[in-house]
């Protein structure tokens, strides 16, 4: 039988948990220092579909740069937008009920990109089976925050910790 697949949360985060800043742009992440690639290309190896929210998906798209996961399947979660474009299927469902459906299908595992109201969703649902936290050496005091006081209580294991120049990078496995 082959095993249920996992989803990873694989993110950056300020010391005071923001995820960006309130207009969702991330300067603070990009200016610092970091040694190798924090572990983003073991991650890429590992997963074979991405999820995230439509803002995010959208932010992505308005870089100017390619997309960067058109080598991966790609659900946007949308309450607006149905159907799907040259990358992404769009989802405008269940978030709990369609990813315990694709956990069950074959495949590698899943990345959760976000952002952060997308991120409470999977928070709510227990459905975070592994986060990899990569935590930059500043607080920010506001911004989008990746927790929001829900009742949430949910046990990991600490599995590794690294030094990646100024970051601390946290992984952590959902305690079954």
């Amino acid at each position: 039988m082959e095993r249920e697949r996992n989803v990873i949360l694989y993110i950056g985060t300020s010391i005071d948990g923001f995820i960006a800043n309130d207009d969702g742009t991330l300067e603070w992440l990009e200016s610092t220092e970091v040694e190798g690639d924090s572990g983003y290309n073991s991650l890429l190896n590992r997963i074979d579909t991405v999820v995230m929210g439509k803002g995010t998906y959208d932010t992505i798209r308005g870089f100017d740069m390619d997309y960067p996961y058109s080598d991966y399947k790609n659900y946007v979660f949308s309450k607006s937008v149905s159907g799907s474009d040259e990358y992404a299927s769009f989802i405008n469902e269940d978030v709990e009920v369609f990813i315990n459906k694709l956990k069950q299908q074959p495949g590698k595992d899943i990345w959760l990109i976000g952002g952060g109201n997308f991120a409470r969703e999977f928070f709510k649902g227990n459905l975070i089976d592994e986060f990899q936290l990569a935590i930059a050496p500043i607080i920010l005091g506001k911004g989008i925050s990746l927790y929001n006081g829900d009742d949430i209580t949910q046990k990991y294991s600490l599995m590794k910790t690294e030094k990646l120049g100024q970051l601390a990078m946290l992984h952590y496995k959902k305690i079954k």
